[in-house]
């Protein structure tokens, strides 16, 4: 190799070097919050793993899992921008800054109890000591509208507000008989305390008025506390969902949770985290049991936070166009103003060929006076001037009314009038000399 391919050689390679080295700094990673829940709570665990699953799937994006009091407070990270992503339960408080993203699954609401409480209905918690939840997260609104709503009145100093480890550790020490937790189905927390016999799982049920052994229908109970919030739904905690427990099906009160982000956060970032969400749900449905029903038809309804706008691009990605959409109308638009610009046509046409044989007429008639200027002994000049003006003025009135056209055929007349003109000057001055 001589030394000028030697240094051209280096010089390239210097080059190459260069540029990557630039590309490579000029690659930023873009950093997503999300806000979840407790670290032991199952939102933490939804948060982490779709988390993972989008920076997996986006080596240029870096989650962020933070953890939170839940709900309430979530609301309040994306509302001040200091989360872009968060898990909310769909009957959360919030204002236009906030937007769902998908429907992830329903959370149940668990209410456990000391079995030597004998505590069998909402009604039997007024004289125990009771925990509703912490009030920065969702179950302490929930319980709340529902004891509103069912006239169970708990006395301030038997109501605890505390969050879902110290509301545990409270039943396991006995300072409260009662607790509630609004988790996903198979809550570690509910696991751990059902497996002890101390406790157990009540139903969302309310006692019939004058009867102590009878309760109202629990899904008749739920349908009406639904008239006052709007948000809740009927659910079930399925027959031996917690390793034998509960031995039949548990009534409840059901709220969705809902994948939501901040309304100013990027489109594009907002599509590809849906997109990753249901791209991976087989995946994510296998580490967390509560996301293998992920749907994106299910996914998009009952929200009560409008969809933003990157996840109605990716559910609509599949929708027709507007033009294919409304083919058909569009077609039988473009029919009908075929037929009416035919018909216009037609119309035109025929107006065309009436004026036409108007004009024929008065040809007609400027030819006769021609002819009568041949004839042998005419004298009357006079009377063929007038004849002539006649239709001059009967033709520029029909101009000016449109019903002639100012066309071909009409200066081919107007050059007909005038040289019949100059004919009938011509043999009445020919006549005078004679």
């Amino acid at each position: 190799m001589s030394w000028t391919n030697f240094l051209l050689a280096l010089f390239g390679g210097l080059i190459c070097w260069v540029a990557w080295i630039a590309l490579a700094g000029g690659t930023q990673h873009q950093t997503v919050v999300i806000s979840t829940g407790s670290e032991q709570g199952i939102y933490f665990q939804v948060g982490k793993e779709i988390g993972d699953s989008y920076a997996t799937r986006h080596p240029a994006v870096r989650c962020e899992v933070v953890s939170s009091e839940g709900s309430h407070e979530n609301v309040t990270r994306l509302q001040n921008g200091t989360a872009d992503v968060a898990i909310l339960q769909n009957d959360a408080v919030a204002d236009e800054r906030v937007r769902s993203l998908a429907m992830l699954y329903t959370e149940v609401l668990h209410l456990v109890c000391r079995k030597d409480a004998g505590i069998q209905c909402l009604n039997d918690l007024a004289g125990h000591p009771t925990n509703l939840g912490s009030q920065s997260g969702g179950t302490h609104s929930l319980v709340e509208a529902l004891l509103r709503f069912s006239r169970v009145q708990i006395p301030t100093s038997q109501q605890l507000n505390l969050g879902f480890s110290d509301s545990a550790e409270a039943l396991r020490s006995g300072d409260v008989d009662a607790a509630f937790f609004l988790v996903g189905l198979g809550s570690e927390i509910i696991q751990d305390l059902i497996a002890n016999p101390e406790f157990e799982l009540v139903p969302i049920q309310i006692r019939a008025v004058d009867s102590e052994g009878t309760f109202v229908s629990e899904r008749a109970f739920i349908d009406g506390f639904r008239t006052h919030y709007p948000h809740a739904e009927f659910a079930e905690i399925p027959l031996m969902s917690y390793e034998g427990s509960p031995t039949s099906p548990t009534p409840s009160v059901g709220i969705g949770a809902v994948l939501a982000c901040r309304a100013s956060w990027e489109e594009e970032l907002a599509s590809d985290l849906v997109q990753t969400l249901f791209a991976h749900r087989a995946v994510l449905g296998r580490k967390i049991s509560l996301l293998s029903g992920l749907d994106e038809q299910s996914s998009q309804t009952q929200l009560q936070f409008p969809l933003h706008r990157g996840a109605e691009a990716y559910f609509r990605r599949n929708e027709p166009g507007y033009l294919a959409e409304n083919a058909e109308s569009i077609g039988v638009l473009i029919t009908v103003a075929l037929l009416l610009a035919s018909g216009l046509h037609g119309l035109k046409k025929w107006i065309d060929q009436k004026r036409k044989n108007r004009v024929d007429v008065y040809y007609g008639r400027v030819q006769q006076i021609l002819d009568s200027l041949g004839s042998q002994g005419f004298s009357n000049f006079g009377d063929a001037l007038r004849d002539l003006e006649a239709i001059e003025s009967t033709t520029c009135q029909e101009l000016i009314e449109e019903r002639l056209d100012a066309d071909h055929s009409f200066v081919i007349l107007q050059n007909m009038i005038h040289r019949c003109r100059a004919e009938i000057e011509r043999a009445a001055a020919t006549a005078g000399r004679t």
